[in-house]
């Protein structure tokens, strides 16, 4: 490490680009430890979408070590002198280098210094919480490296915050909203007998996703065409993978015992990740689909949950049960040349 990164950015971190078979353990480790972490950026996640969308993908895995303790990685792409976060928006809805927590102005300045000695003035951050600590890290870092940042808004993903009980949390809506939710749920339950079902064992989630995708299908014209061949491997695939890890949840509303809804969650200790969903088109006029929504933040209350993230998207469902906008943004870092 030079004199240069000690002084400057005040880390003592080692900074090394190691194979994925090597970090994925201590990664792994490193995530549970960073409770809050999003699903999204644990190595399961990244192994999962490279077997998909890899081909062509030269990946650069970035371990910021302090002594023997892994405290954060960063997971790339390089090519030329542009450092871009390795994923893909369309199916990722949050990224960014992983931290633990009190040490993300370490890592940021850490994974400058290594980009400035590797000759890369270009690095481009995307799909970072607004109030993730990683974006001060990274704001603080490039005034001490020499690196201009620009902050953009990539898009918007509302989250609710949950309270101890349901009835609260439906109290807490506006007054339209209140009722709105109420006059359903009693026509629903007027309609037949309700339950819902929430599995997170991989072979109950397994066995129950053939369905989920048909509801997807069934459910928008726009989720059939999204659903391609290599789509609906990815999904399967994420939820074999993420299920195996306790991350993933797929959630189901029945109407006299037959599925009508259902809903693909990610989780971590405080936060339910709504994934995406479906429901059956002819049970529309039950607004099955919201109800389901519903019947998952009641779930998610009653397993200690704080959060519910709608994640990317501003359908008015969302703010309709309870949905805050909070933003994402892309970081953009040029090296200054003197």
């Amino acid at each position: 490490m030079s004199d240069l990164a000690e002084a400057e950015a005040g880390t003592r971190l080692a900074i090394t680009s190691e194979a994925f078979e090597t970090l994925r353990l201590e990664w792994a480790a490193l995530h549970a430890a960073t409770r809050e972490a999003p699903p999204f950026l644990h190595p399961a996640w990244h192994e999962t979408w490279l077997r998909h969308f890899g081909e062509g993908v030269a990946p650069v895995f970035l371990a910021c070590r302090d002594g023997d303790e892994l405290v954060g990685v960063a997971a790339l792409e390089i090519a030329g002198d542009t450092a871009r976060q390795l994923g893909d928006h369309h199916v990722c809805d949050y990224a960014g280098p992983l931290a633990l927590p009190g040490r993300e102005a370490e890592v940021a300045a850490g994974v400058l210094e290594w980009l400035t000695e590797d000759l890369t003035s270009h690095l481009v951050l995307w799909g970072l919480q607004e109030d993730a600590a990683v974006v001060g890290a990274f704001a603080e870092a490039a005034g001490a490296w020499g690196w201009e940042l620009e902050a953009t808004q990539e898009a918007i993903a509302p989250a609710a915050k949950l309270p101890g009980d349901f009835e609260t949390f439906v109290a807490g809506l506006s007054k339209k909203d209140r009722h709105e939710l109420r006059r359903k749920l009693r026509n629903l339950e007027a309609a037949g007998e309700v339950e819902f079902e929430s599995v997170s064992e991989p072979g109950a989630i397994e066995a129950r996703f053939d369905l989920f995708l048909q509801m997807m299908r069934r459910s928008r014209e726009d989720k059939d065409e999204f659903l391609t061949p290599r789509m609906e491997a990815f999904f399967r695939d994420l939820g074999r993978t993420m299920g195996a890890q306790g991350l993933a949840r797929l959630n189901t509303l029945l109407l006299d015992g037959a599925p009508v809804a259902m809903i693909f969650c990610f989780e971590n200790e405080g936060t339910t990740f709504l994934y995406n969903s479906g429901y059956e088109p002819a049970l529309a006029p039950l607004a099955v689909g919201l109800l389901s929504k519903a019947h998952a933040i009641s779930d998610a209350i009653a397993r200690g949950k704080r959060v519910f993230d709608f994640l990317r998207g501003e359908e008015d469902y969302k703010r309709r049960l309870g949905g805050v906008e909070a933003r994402v943004l892309t970081l953009r870092l040029v090296q200054r040349r003197d």
